[in-house]
Parts: structure tokens; sequence; C-alpha cells
């Protein structure tokens, strides 16, 4: 067992302390980045409104590109079950962006936006992936707001994606209209 001599002990815990503090940072300052300076698309979801013991109410999301026909988009690769994919959007008519490529490998200069995921079947001729983004923790009494406006009108989610395809909830909408903007902090 290694011994630290008094002399030895602040400094190291000073050390340890600003190590955590530099990782704590960098992951907010890496959040951040992505909300201020990702590229914003609008997907179109649905959800349920469940509760965790530990976090509190939350709201899943089921984005309506979670699935979606092969033969509608470009598949570049040879996609297995449990690898990654990024998935390249493009806007529609409606406002709402839509798969357009699947790759199975990061793609070196995409048309559109990218989105990572994980290919979690291939079934019936259609792709099902699994997004990051698939939970939006809320206050109980907004996660109740949230499941009345998803019972009237069409409820959409804001990403703001990394040119490697992370994402992050940027904000929520109601028939096209921003309902709640995530601060940055």
């Amino acid at each position: 067992m290694i011994r630290l001599s008094r002399k030895l002990i602040l400094p190291a815990a000073l050390l340890a302390a600003l190590i955590q503090s530099a990782a704590v940072g960098k992951m907010v300052i890496d959040r951040n980045t992505l909300m201020r300076n990702g590229q914003e698309v609008r997907l179109e979801t649905g959800f349920v409104d469940p509760r965790d013991i530990f976090r509190g109410h939350y709201v899943t999301l089921r984005l309506e590109i979670s699935q979606f026909p092969q033969d509608s988009v470009e598949t570049l690769g040879d996609p297995l079950i449990r690898d990654p994919v990024w998935i390249e959007l493009s806007e529609g008519d409606d406002g709402f962006w839509q798969p357009v490529r699947l790759y199975t490998a990061p793609p070196d200069a995409p048309a559109g936006p990218l989105l990572r995921g994980e290919l979690l079947g291939m079934y019936n001729d259609a792709y099902t992936i699994r997004y990051p983004v698939d939970r939006y923790f809320a206050p109980e009494l907004r996660a109740k707001e949230l499941e009345q406006f998803r019972r009237d009108d069409k409820l959409g989610v804001i990403l703001a994606l990394s040119p490697d395809g992370q994402a992050a909830i940027k904000g929520l909408t109601v028939a096209g209209e921003t309902v709640y903007v995530e601060p940055l902090y």
C-alpha cells in the first residue's frame, strides 16, 4: 500500500478535483456547442408518458423515422443488426425531415444532415432504428401538458445535429409551432 505524506495529500486532492471539474466542464461545453451550432431539424413523433422513480417524469419519444421502408432510402453498405447507422435527412414539404440515405459508416460528404442510430431490425422490408433521443425529461405538470398536446395536435421534436450525427433535443413543436426550447444551461 502506498502511503502519501501529509504534504502530498492536499495537492493530490486538489488535482483530482481539478480533473473531475474539467471532465464535467467538457461535457457541458460539448452539449452547449451542439445546441448552439448544430444543424436544426424537426422530426414528427408520438409518445407515451411514463415516470421514472429516480429521474422523474419523462416522455418516451417514438420518432416517425424510427421505422421506414427499405426501398424508401438509398442504402450504402451492408447493414447489420445492432450496428450503428447514419441516416441522411432531407426536409419534407410538411417541414418534417425524412430519411433519404442509410450509411453503415460515417460518410465523408453527405448532402444533408446526419442522425446516428442503431439498427434494431430489418422486418417486412422495413428498417427499424433506435436513436439516442428517445426520452425527454420534463416536470410533472409539463409532462401532463405535453400529453394533452399529443392528443390534440401533431407533436414534433427539434433536434440539434452535429456533423458526425450526434443529436440533442433542442425543443418541441405542436402543430408546427415551437412550444418549448431547451435552455443551453
